[in-house]
């Protein structure tokens, strides 16, 4: 499997990767500290997917148990504005791939710029998300609620539902589009707590931007189910390489993956 998606994931940065000085990664939910912001991917979150994307590469990381939107030593509001101003500004221009919680961080970070990105010398040209979780998990709701009531770390917290959404203006992305890669094929225990389509991590309504929370099983721009009618926040689209349907692969395989 993994060698699929590492294939894939070459294909759909083939031909785009020149016109970019950096690649930045940003991780997303981890059992361990990925503290630091260079060319070293610490403590291996991204392992070997990121070789398979030519040209400079950045990774942004933190402790992965920490808050995303906080900042400080190993936290990854500090690290990201500390990786984008020096890797993006100046004529330098990236492109960001973060995968889960780094979605989270990212999105937080941009919708609290105070202006859009161009505006603040920033040249980021696009995000590519995979299997974001800035619209929260079920999982973690029910670890803090009363369903499990264990309450879990910092990280777990900041990615309760309603935590989630009401953490930052998910409209406001500093003028930077976010393109969402879902991910697929959960597994039994997850599924029976996460709505609609899940990759055993996050539901589709945080995956795919959707403006509220609820079960669905497509990735596109609107969808309505029953009487409701979803719609993906502004600035947040389908990564375009991608179906309607979204992608046949798990949580832990998706951060494998990119978009053109």
């Amino acid at each position: 499997m993994r060698t699929k998606l590492t294939i894939l994931l070459t294909l759909l940065f083939a031909g785009s990767v020149s016109a970019q000085t950096y690649t930045v990664f940003i991780h997303g939910k981890s059992d361990k500290n990925h503290n630091g912001v260079g060319t070293s991917d610490v403590n291996s979150y991204w392992g070997s997917s990121a070789n398979t994307v030519s040209g400079s590469k950045i990774f942004i990381g933190y402790d992965g148990k920490t808050d995303p939107r906080t900042y400080g030593s190993a936290r990854a509001q500090t690290n990201i504005s500390t990786g984008l101003t020096n890797y993006c500004k100046g004529g330098k221009t990236c492109k960001i791939v973060c995968h889960s919680a780094g979605c989270y961080a990212i999105e937080f970070w941009l919708a609290n710029l105070g202006g859009t990105a161009s505006s603040k010398g920033f040249g980021i040209t696009k995000v590519t998300a995979l299997a974001a979780a800035s619209g929260g998990s079920e999982l973690a709701s029910a670890l803090n609620g009363v369903t499990f009531g264990f309450g879990g770390n910092a990280m777990d917290k900041s990615l309760i539902v309603s935590t989630a959404r009401g953490a930052f203006n998910h409209n406001n992305t500093g003028g930077v589009t976010i393109n969402h890669v879902p991910g697929y094929k959960g597994a039994f225990g997850p599924s029976a707590i996460l709505p609609g389509e899940d990759d055993y991590a996050v539901a589709y309504h945080s995956s795919c931007g959707y403006n509220r929370a609820g079960g669905l099983n497509k990735c596109q721009s609107s969808i309505v189910s029953g009487s409701t009618t979803y719609t993906q926040y502004s600035g947040h689209v389908r990564a375009p390489s991608l179906t309607a349907a979204g992608l046949y692969k798990n949580h832990s395989e998706i951060k494998n993956e990119g978009t053109r």
